[in-house]
């Protein structure tokens, strides 16, 4: 009825041909596979396909916190190894500079975008599923059936998973957020209070300190290949989003569907080395491609081709590489850049320009190991070369404005070194980097 089977069997049998599927699906891609869907950025496109190292997925080693990390909150003082799985991999899975990259978080709500998913899903996965069952019923390839459903299930499960982690991010939020408004009206209730007794001339009365959660804060992030990143966030989401688990809200259904995976991988691991070879070629090619496609993020908001596409579709600068991704509902992730020309230390002209006649000799910053002057500055820094200098960590601790409290912090945590000449250089660059902005405060300095 069907030449074709006969055929095809014929040959391989002839010829030898013999493919090792077991091999295939547990080996093959499992440290991509971990490091795609561990950042929780699915594919628009490719989300409701099979993939390779299922057995990640139904194991939950996609969570685990990964080595090599390391978060400083400069305005906090605080510094730790233990980022969130997700992060880690979000960060590796990004093209950042090697120090002029700074990434912006907020909390704000995400537009729905059920149609933008459904493409993937009634437009690609119910047609690719559905010839392949089809085919292996209209061959009497129950084998390559149970394999079949088995990929179904296992995307299932993944699609599951990943979204209570997400679900879990946002409810890790939704708590911070609601201590921070807590705090936040014991504040100003207490302000009230306080500003009823002064008025009433109850003495001295001290003031409540306002709470800091909304602040802005200060966050290094050196990743694994030694790349500094610059934070931009809210205090209070420091630790929900970026050093916390999520907290799953159904960890029930969460463990159950687990439990689903392994026993939907056991069979895919059985019944692809069972079935007919064209089952198995057709399968392998199918898990391949969107294995493939979605390593290189093809339909993820935090591809670079799609914020290319994204600056040509609104005309913008192709200079500019600014763009946003939301990795859950509530939390927004806004990737831009230092400028360049920040990496260029031009001396100053004229102190007068900015410091005045008579603050020529004042001191430059309070800078905890010694008194140094703009005069001294000048005569100890090394002189400029004339080629273009190279992106160094040094230049980003002048970007940041730190404060003398800030350095001491950068001390300990042995960022800045004990040399003298490089604190030389470093006030140097401080200096002009607070000249050439004119005063004017960066988000990160608030």
């Amino acid at each position: 009825m069907y030449p074709w089977h006969h055929s095809l069997k014929a040959w391989a049998k002839g010829a030898g041909f013999q493919i090792d599927a077991l091999g295939l699906v547990t080996l093959l891609g499992a440290e991509e596979m971990d490091r795609s869907i561990g950042r929780l950025m699915p594919s628009v496109y490719f989300d409701y396909l099979p993939l390779l190292g299922a057995f990640i997925v139904a194991g939950d080693r996609f969570k685990e916190r990964k080595l090599g990390y390391t978060l400083y909150n400069i305005s906090a003082g605080i510094v730790t190894t233990e980022l969130s799985g997700w992060f880690s991999r979000w960060l590796r899975a990004q093209e950042f500079h090697k120090i002029r990259s700074k990434i912006t978080w907020e909390v704000v709500d995400r537009p729905p975008r059920r149609k933008t998913y459904s493409v993937g899903l009634f437009l690609i996965s119910l047609p690719l599923h559905g010839m392949l069952l089809a085919l292996t019923v209209l061959a009497a390839d129950w084998w390559g059936f149970a394999n079949v459903l088995a990929m179904v299930v296992s995307v299932f499960v993944r699609c599951v998973q990943v979204a209570e982690n997400q679900a879990g991010i946002s409810e890790n939020i939704r708590r911070a957020e609601e201590d921070a408004n807590k705090n936040l009206a014991k504040y100003e209730s207490a302000m009230e209070v306080a500003q009823r007794r002064r008025m009433e001339g109850c003495g001295d009365i001290k003031l409540p300190s306002r709470p800091r959660d909304y602040d802005l804060v200060k966050l290094l992030v050196v990743t694994e290949d030694s790349k500094v990143l610059t934070l931009i966030t809210p205090a209070f989401l420091v630790k929900p989003a970026f050093t916390a688990a999520p907290h799953i809200p159904n960890p029930r259904l969460y463990m159950f569907c687990r439990v689903i995976g392994w026993i939907a991988f056991a069979v895919h691991v059985v019944s692809i080395g069972m079935a007919a070879l064209y089952t198995q070629i057709c399968t392998i090619v199918l898990i391949l491609s969107a294995t493939v496609l979605t390593a290189y993020k093809v339909g993820s908001e935090d591809s670079q081709l799609s914020s290319d596409l994204r600056r040509k579709w609104h005309h913008s600068d192709p200079e500019e590489k600014e763009w946003s991704c939301w990795v859950t509902s509530r939390l927004k992730a806004t990737v831009s850049s230092y400028p360049a020309e920040y990496t260029q230390w031009e001396p100053v002209k004229k102190e007068e320009e900015f410091l005045g006649p008579k603050e020529v000799k004042t001191t430059v910053s309070s800078w905890p190991w010694s008194q140094r002057t703009a005069t001294d500055l000048e005569h100890s820094a090394p002189k400029k070369k004339a080629h273009p200098v190279q992106e160094r960590r040094q230049d980003l601790f002048a970007w940041l404005c730190l404060t003398p409290e800030e350095d001491e912090r950068m001390v300990a945590w042995h960022m800045i070194p004990h040399s003298q000449e490089w604190k030389d250089v470093y006030l140097e660059k401080k200096e002009i980097h607070r000249q050439r902005t004119r005063g004017s405060q960066t988000p990160s300095s608030k």
